[in-house]
């Protein structure tokens, strides 16, 4: 404590003080209990009272004079009984309680999946806020299970995410908005189930979508029995994670309430009480210590941001509707219905087109500024919007189709295998392949192909038919020579 009664004292949050008949008991952390009576309890009262707002000591002293004249001996008193707040919990510095560090203002995603520590949400919410945070909430469906929809709602004053899917059509797609809104997003808690959609590039839930195409970092924080978290898949899927530039907040011992009262034993991996997590998440913002997850600024992320960015619907390679031959390609080898992939999608004309037709469509850029002005295009379909580099592709699961329109031919020669190992991971055995790309021999900043040159790349696929066509170039919109290509993957073969 100050000498000199500077130091600025606050209420603290700590369930410290009781009030039975008219004493006061103090309730340490240690569980030692101090009972105050009489004038003694009611001077607690005053000054417990005084200090729900930061307030020091010297000013303690001229209320207390205001209100019960000099005070004389007694001021030796009162310090003493600041001085037992403190000890006790009651009273926590200023610094401690209220200081806001940089983070003040910052956007957070808090992600709740279904864990019993989802019941600690809306108080972690709460304690983020209380740090200056400004939050969003999702909520998977099986957290619903253990926290109310209303009272997060309430808690953030703002609409509490369930779905993928926009509610309205000119509301933006949740999760490329709030990917691109937050500046941290942290998953309290994460269940086993969580960290394998996570693990795996499952997009097609709203929190796992969030976290894999933000740039910000996400930080988690496990929940689950002990025997679940030591799991050689769930320790395979902590590994990746890790790796992929994912923190982790470490579990506490607790104990396991699936079992009964009277047999329950503290086991670890349990979720840190939620204002700890909200401390400690806080002090590693405030140190520098939680980057963000940002590409190479030579990446091609970057360099495609930059193109989108400015007035993208003038870019020559840009057009309102899809190309005929296109469309006529997916109709007659691939109708609908049945997943689609669009990839390097630019401003969604082929994936709007597939929607409209009936296709699931998954639409893919590498270019957060063209899935940004796609989406907005597209509010009122339901296609799910990824910032996914089909070269280290983080997509689950396969497509019946996949359409590549001029994203192949602007790959340098070091990448083609890997676009060709996602092709193959990507499909299933009779799914089709429609790829687009300028013609071999046509000078210019693109790579040239011909069939013999696709079957070569591909060889887990044959190919169904071939045709001459056009594309513009990357400067200007006058046609160049090109090939559109559908192939079938066959059974049974890998690359």
């Amino acid at each position: 404590m100050s000498d000199d009664g500077s130091q600025r004292w606050v209420r603290s949050q700590r369930a410290a003080v009781v009030e039975i008949d008219e004493d006061i008991l103090l309730v340490a952390r240690d569980g030692t209990v101090r009972k105050l009576s009489g004038e003694s309890a009611e001077l607690a009262r005053e000054v417990i009272a005084f200090f729900a707002r930061p307030r020091n000591e010297r000013e303690l002293l001229r209320h207390l004079e205001v209100i019960a004249g000099p005070l004389g001996d007694r001021a030796a008193v009162v310090r003493q009984l600041v001085a037992l707040l403190a000890e006790v919990g009651a009273l926590t510095r200023e610094r401690d309680e209220h200081a806001i560090p940089s983070g003040r203002g910052a956007n957070v995603v808090v992600v709740v999946s279904g864990a019993i520590a989802a019941t600690g949400a809306p108080a972690f919410v709460i304690a983020l806020q209380r740090r200056g945070y400004t939050v969003e909430v999702v909520l998977t469906h099986a957290a619903t299970r253990f926290v109310a929809i209303d009272a997060l709602g309430a808690i953030v004053q703002r609409e509490v995410k369930t779905s993928m899917w926009p509610t309205a059509p000119h509301v933006p797609v949740p999760h490329v908005a709030l990917a691109h809104w937050a500046e941290l997003v942290v998953f309290y808690p994460a269940s086993a189930t969580m960290l394998s959609r996570l693990a795996a590039g499952d997009f097609s839930e709203l929190g796992s979508a969030i976290a894999l195409t933000t740039r910000a970092p996400v930080v988690v924080v496990p929940s689950m029995n002990v025997d679940m978290a030591l799991a050689v898949a769930v320790q395979r899927n902590l590994e990746e994670l890790r790796a992929d530039g994912f923190t982790f907040v470490s579990g506490v011992p607790s104990q396991e309430v699936a079992e009964a009262p009277a047999v329950r034993t503290t086991l670890a991996g349990a979720a840190p009480a939620p204002g700890e997590v909200a401390a400690t998440i806080d002090a590693l913002r405030t140190a520098g210590l939680l980057k963000r997850r940002d590409v190479d600024p030579a990446a091609p992320t970057t360099l495609w941001d930059g193109v989108y960015r400015r007035d993208a619907k003038l870019l020559p390679w840009v057009k309102d509707r899809v190309d005929d031959d296109i469309a006529a390609a997916l109709a007659h080898h691939a109708p609908p219905p049945g997943r689609l992939l669009d990839v390097g999608c630019g401003l969604g004309q082929i994936a709007r087109h597939a929607a409209q037709r009936g296709y699931r469509v998954v639409a893919t850029d590498i270019s957060e500024a063209a899935l940004g002005v796609a989406s907005r295009d597209a509010a009122d379909t339901d296609i799910v919007w990824v910032r996914d580099d089909i070269c280290a592709s983080s997509l689950a699961g396969t497509f019946r189709v996949i359409v590549d329109r001029a994203s192949l031919h602007v790959l340098p020669a070091s990448r083609l295998h890997a676009w060709a190992i996602s092709m193959h991971r990507l499909t299933s055995p009779g799914s089709i392949l429609i790829v687009k790309a300028h013609r071999d021999g046509v000078a210019g900043a693109t790579t040239g192909w011909s069939a013999e040159r696709f079957v070569s790349l591909l060889s887990g696929f044959e190919l169904v038919t071939q045709a001459s066509a056009e594309l513009p170039g990357l400067e200007s919109p006058a046609p160049i020579p090109s090939i559109l290509a559908v192939l079938r993957r066959r059974a049974g073969e890998l690359l």
